[in-house]
């Protein structure tokens, strides 16, 4: 029995305690008449005082945001005719922003961490704030993981493309097996679909929700220090400069690349990974820089995504700016005006790029 099939037998025995109706009657129909191609995941039959009702459900058992925008679709499709039908979407756990998805598109919600909002003509029921009882297990490399994000890095670029598997192995180096097993998973996420065998990217915007919450910008190692500069922009003036060569990898990002990029906020800290530890040694050498716990206006980076963080990157105005796909993972996380610099980012360069992707 798979994850699925475990959350509606749980919905069928427990559906009536999670409503917490002392005087609802619920009869859940049986699944030899509703486990139709065409019919829901789980239909209910209620009655509360003189109202009947039924509810629609569909159940999300995965926390990707695609699935989730798709099942809200099909709960309106089931329900837009039927005048007696509550569309409700049954997961494991629901965050309160995807709560607010569903109250946005006017579909009720139940989850099995014990939010609920079910509204039906004077029957309300709203309880919100628990939290996540089936945290996800990380079981192998998931899309979001290093080399893995560099399939969805190249499709994000590219949306319109049709990708045939040795295709999308060969641009981003690596084994057509494991881009093979990583597409099975991009399909079941509903981030990728595919036509004639060949893959195509699907709701770009709902694959960078759910990265966002898989990455974390402080696994980057970090190294703090003090230039003898005016401002961040003589920082900048400062690395061009140098005239870094070719064999020293680096690639500026946060607010010092999101200005380069699409301008927005002033900023006191310029950030900028090096590949390695003899890059790391080239700019403390040659900037003769001095380590700084407090006063520091330039953080060094070891990554994280080791192999993934400078695919992409590009010169502007004469330094090396990671990809906006990589400056909006690290704006997102950013505690001093990164979340605002994201959105801005999103709406002046990556929407611009998606709505190319998809009008392809």
């Amino acid at each position: 029995m798979n994850f699925e099939q475990k959350l509606k037998k749980e919905l069928e025995r427990s559906l009536k305690g999670f409503l917490s109706l002392e005087d609802l009657e619920i009869n859940i129909v049986p699944s030899s008449i509703s486990n139709k191609a065409d019919s829901p995941d789980l239909i209910a039959q209620a009655r509360y005082g003189d109202l009947r009702f039924q509810m629609i459900i569909e159940i999300v058992a995965q926390s990707s945001l695609p699935v989730l925008k798709n099942k809200i679709s099909r709960l309106k499709e089931l329900t837009s005719e039927a005048d007696h039908a509550v569309p409700v979407l049954a997961a494991p756990y629901l965050s309160h922003q995807r709560q607010n998805i569903c109250r946005d598109e006017g579909i009720c919600f139940i989850d099995l961490s014990g939010n609920v909002f079910i509204k039906f003509k004077r029957l309300y029921v709203e309880r919100t704030g628990f939290p996540n009882k089936f945290p996800e297990e990380r079981k192998g490399r998931g899309p979001f993981s290093d080399k893995a994000s560099l399939i969805l890095r190249s499709i994000l670029k590219d949306g319109g493309h049709l990708w045939g598997v040795r295709e999308l192995a060969q641009r981003v180096h690596l084994d057509p097996g494991f881009v093979s097993r990583m597409a099975r998973e991009l399909e079941k996420r509903n981030y990728i679909t595919r036509i004639n065998s060949k893959i195509k990217l699907r709701d770009p915007e709902g694959i960078l929700d759910d990265w966002v919450r898989n990455y974390n910008f402080n696994k980057n190692k970090k190294f703090s220090y003090f230039l003898m500069a005016t401002s961040s922009i003589d920082v900048l003036e400062k690395l061009r400069s140098l005239k870094i060569p070719a064999s020293v990898d680096y690639a500026l990002s946060v607010q010092a690349g999101g200005n380069l990029v699409a301008p927005y906020a002033a900023y006191q800290e310029v950030h900028m990974y090096v590949s390695n530890e003899k890059a790391l040694e080239y700019f403390e050498k040659r900037l003769n820089l001095r380590s700084a716990e407090q006063g520091a206006n330039l953080i060094l980076m070891l990554p994280y995504y080791k192999h993934s963080v400078l695919y992409d990157s590009r010169i502007i105005e004469e330094l090396r700016v990671v990809s906006d796909i990589q400056l909006y993972l690290d704006l997102y996380g950013y505690p001093i005006r990164g979340l605002e610099q994201a959105e801005h980012l999103l709406d002046k360069k990556l929407k611009r790029l998606f709505a190319k992707a998809n009008s392809k």
